[in-house]
């Protein structure tokens, strides 16, 4: 082949290979990623059934409210600064058929409109705090998801007596598992009372999710890890209780932020009688809000075993039943020998047929009698009597003159 002829055709082969490049490289690039943005995402919680609880204080009790509720200084927030929607946020209440807007009389009701019990009860006023307009994107194939939200909650126990903020959720996904952070800030409240200052915020991990599947193209709902967990605490912490069914902790991060407001010991097993109700609620997040998930519903299920006070009948008595008597402890004293006809005593199937059995002291009384009476197990005083009345007559026969007659023939005929 002539020079020429060979260098076109090295040249052609070049800008063959040159232009088939770009095209491969287009052909791999929607194979490279599976991950589906999103824009309108939602997360719902209601924290837990504590922070939708009475307080033990009968006049507060415990909720939320969309937005930063201002500083109280310590005393219970009033209507005028709580807020039922703050920008994406919105707080919802269950009534039971569905999810409503809050309204402030609701904080202290259950989802029927009843005044809620005491703080031990087990009713709640059953609230959800959604966060709207997230963004981020999800990745169902490689199992991974990054949501952000923008918005503020208040969480306000003793009805704003103690308070904290949560800000900017996050959720972040993978292997399976996943977190929620959020900024956490407010006023601290001492202990001992007294004391009410601001808390720088803080980063904190809200809910560890040990299970989080993606494979709905919805979004999922997820339970927060509780059960089990145990928590680093102060020295001057109420201690943890780790021997109960429900004993257990929220985050470790969790903790630390709420010891600074002075708040711990409402988020894991303190002794409590209210531990049962710190357990975290499962919580929902949905990748479009036009697509809802359906979230979990409050169940009026009852915290303990139900008492059984039905009324039940006393078995009918029949006559061949006969109750036991039982001796006294210490042995009563035979009353003195009075002439009087004798008393019958009552049967004891008469006194069994009492349906409630009487105190040991009444039994006690019981067996002392005030008059005498016959005795089942010794002879019957008859023959007494009449050999009585016989010696009787004999002695009035003696004494009376004979061929008489006087007062004293009357009498033997009592």
């Amino acid at each position: 082949m002539r020079p020429d002829r060979l260098a076109a055709a090295a040249l052609a082969a070049v800008v063959a290979v040159l232009l088939a490049v770009p095209a491969l490289a287009d052909d791999a690039s929607p194979a490279a990623s599976t991950s589906v943005e999103v824009d309108d995402a939602t997360l719902r919680w209601g924290i837990n059934n504590e922070s939708n609880n009475r307080a033990h204080d009968p006049t507060s009790v415990n909720f939320m409210s969309a937005g930063k509720v201002a500083d109280s200084g310590g005393q219970k927030v009033t209507a005028a600064d709580w807020s039922a929607v703050s920008g994406s946020v919105r707080i919802e209440k269950w009534d039971g058929t569905a999810w409503q807007p809050a309204t402030w009389a609701g904080l202290s009701t259950d989802s029927a409109g009843r005044a809620l019990g005491s703080a031990t009860a087990g009713t709640f006023s059953n609230h959800n705090v959604v966060f709207g307009g997230g963004v981020g994107a999800v990745d169902a194939a490689a199992g991974t998801a990054h949501i952000a939200w923008t918005g503020d909650l208040s969480v306000l126990y003793y009805s704003g007596q103690s308070m904290f903020y949560l800000s900017d959720p996050v959720l972040d996904v993978a292997d399976g598992a996943g977190t929620v952070t959020a900024t956490i800030s407010g006023f601290a409240a001492s202990r001992n009372g007294g004391t009410w200052s601001p808390v720088a915020p803080r980063t904190a991990t809200v809910a560890e999710l040990s299970s989080v599947d993606l494979a709905d193209a919805t979004g999922f709902v997820a339970q927060p890890a509780y059960a089990g967990v145990r928590a680093s605490l102060p020295a001057d912490a109420v201690p943890q209780v780790t021997s109960d069914a429900t004993s257990g902790s929220f985050p470790q991060s969790w903790i630390d932020a709420m010891d600074d407001l002075g708040m711990a010991a409402f988020w894991y097993s303190s002794g409590s009688s209210t531990d049962r109700f710190k357990v975290p609620l499962a919580l929902t997040v949905g990748y479009d809000a036009s697509a809802p998930v359906v979230p979990p519903t409050p169940t009026a299920a009852p915290t303990k075993k139900p008492i059984d006070n039905v009324v039940k009948e006393s078995p009918t008595p029949t006559p061949t039943v006969a109750a036991t008597v039982t001796a006294p402890a210490a042995p009563v004293a035979a009353p003195p020998v009075v002439v009087a006809p004798p008393v019958v005593a009552p049967t004891p199937v008469a006194e069994a047929l009492g349906a409630v059995p009487r105190p040991a002291t009444e039994v006690a009384l019981a067996a002392a009698p005030t008059a005498p009476t016959a005795d089942a197990g010794t002879p019957s005083s008859l023959p007494w009597w009449i050999g009585s009345g016989c010696l009787l007559a004999a002695a009035l026969v003696l004494l009376l003159p004979v061929g008489g007659s006087g007062p004293g023939t009357r009498s033997t005929q009592k």
